[in-house]
């Protein structure tokens, strides 16, 4: 999972500040991941994880305390104490303590009194039995570095979500575009043709009827331009709505002086096919992110198997004999404090309960991520038909269009030829331009299906 590697972020090394006249989608991308509030976001969930870890390695900074209470009255020392104590616990079993002492006064409980040099003791604290294996914080501290891994999978997931959806509106613009230019041709050559039907009604080779005809495409076509062109501004609206740093060069889209790459299709990446991707599916994020989320859960099943142990922790600490001494005989095996502590529930059903529901999560876990993994087997098996389909039928549709407009372009010699009508004309105008959208919408979703292919198994989106 380590050597996963996020191929979006390459868009940050491009520049933004200066284009041509055309909008690349790799430029769109990039103010995406400069500007967009999710992106932001996303880059947040590798900074929460590595605040979590730095939280959870708290839990074995040193502690140092220290107490001191004092009481006289009526010329009587009761007592003057005072206790200061360092610990820590190691990344291990053991816990080290050292204590330093001062206990005195006529009415100190005798087995807390100390000289007045105060009383030194070192120490050590180890589990026999439940907490050697694995222990609470080592438990915390190990699933906060498997979690480390976590938070680049869920941001590189945030982005690839977003990704998609930028591509998709970039695409949405390319193609509201590309179907205004074919209407705004249209509209050209039906105003044309409209003139020369009117020249030649008033030469009189024209009756009054062609003329009307004519207006009513010219118009028609108009009101198709000017619905098309509305589309192609909520398109233009929808790819800046979130920019927060609106430029010069961002201004110009809405203006309409930035137009989509004549490359857009060649920016794409290529489509692959099922079983090259298959090969991946091991390292897939979301896969990954459930192996990640499998690792934690049975580190948390490592200590709740432990928690069935009884409880025995032993503790020993050195005393010295006087802190006044020379330091060589500040200790010795003869001055010690000992203890032990044990402990276990007769029945065990709190711990062996909450392990049952640890081993019911992890298999939860691995039947979640089975079914994930079934269901990008079935969808990439889905999307390689849809491609393979939609790209025959792009290729037909392409075909019919270019058929049809040769034959509107020998209608149309035909007509100012005397040979033909202008229903007839117009007919096969409107026959051209079904086919010619129908083809431009079966070739928008052949790149979609290369773009939820790139979704699908967050791949890099550009070529």
């Amino acid at each position: 999972m380590k050597k996963l590697i996020f191929p979006f972020f390459l868009f940050a090394l491009l520049s933004s500040s200066v284009f041509s006249q055309e909008l690349t989608l790799t430029e769109y991308l990039n103010w995406v991941l400069e500007e967009h509030p999710l992106a932001q976001k996303a880059k947040l969930n590798p900074k929460f994880r590595n605040a979590q870890y730095l939280q959870v390695k708290g839990l074995f900074d040193p502690v140092l305390e220290s107490k001191f209470k004092d009481k006289f009255f009526s010329g009587t020392q009761y007592y003057s104490i005072s206790e200061t104590s360092l610990s820590y616990n190691t990344p291990y079993a053991i816990g080290l303590v050292g204590h330093f002492d001062v206990n005195t006064g006529s009415y100190v409980d005798p087995s807390d009194y100390t000289s007045g040099g105060g009383l030194l003791s070192l120490g050590l604290a180890v589990p026999l039995l439940k907490g050697l294996v694995i222990d609470e914080r080592r438990m915390a501290k190990k699933r906060a570095e498997v979690l480390l891994e976590a938070g680049n999978l869920e941001q590189q997931l945030a982005l690839n979500e977003l990704l998609a959806q930028s591509v998709q509106l970039y695409s949405d613009w390319y193609y509201s575009v590309q179907k205004n230019n074919i209407i705004d041709s249209l509209v050209e050559t039906s105003e044309r043709r409209f003139v020369a039907v009117r020249e030649r009604y008033l030469g009189g080779d024209r009756s009054a009827i062609d003329t009307l005809e004519g207006f009513a495409q010219y118009q028609n076509r108009m009101l198709q331009f000017q619905e098309s062109k509305l589309d192609v501004i909520k398109k233009r609206i929808a790819l800046v709505a979130f920019l927060e740093n609106i430029d010069e060069n961002r201004t110009a889209i809405l203006n309409e002086t930035i137009s989509p790459s004549a490359r857009f299709k060649n920016e794409l990446a290529p489509f692959r096919s099922g079983s090259d991707l298959f090969l991946l599916l091991d390292s897939h994020p979301e896969l990954a992110l459930y192996a990640n989320k499998g690792e934690s859960l049975r580190i948390e099943e490592k200590w709740k198997t432990e928690k069935l142990k009884p409880k025995l922790n032993v503790e020993y600490h050195f005393l010295n004999k006087d802190f006044s001494e020379d330091l060589p005989s500040y200790f010795s095996t003869n001055n010690y404090r000992w203890g032990a502590e044990f402990s276990m529930p007769l029945l065990l059903r709190e711990a062996r309960g909450d392990l049952k529901v640890q081993r019911l999560k992890i298999e939860e876990n691995n039947l979640n991520a089975e079914w994930k993994r079934k269901q990008l087997e079935q969808k990439t098996l889905a999307i390689d038909i849809a491609y393979s389909n939609t790209l025959q039928q792009q290729l037909l549709a392409d075909n019919n269009s270019i058929l049809y407009q040769r034959l509107l372009q020998a209608e149309n010699t035909r007509l100012f030829n005397g040979e033909s009508t202008l229903f007839i004309v117009n007919q096969r105008e409107n026959t051209y331009f079904e086919n010619a959208i129908k083809a431009l919408d079966l070739d928008q979703k052949v790149q979609q299906v290369k773009i939820d292919q790139s979704a699908l198994w967050v791949l890099n989106y550009l070529n």
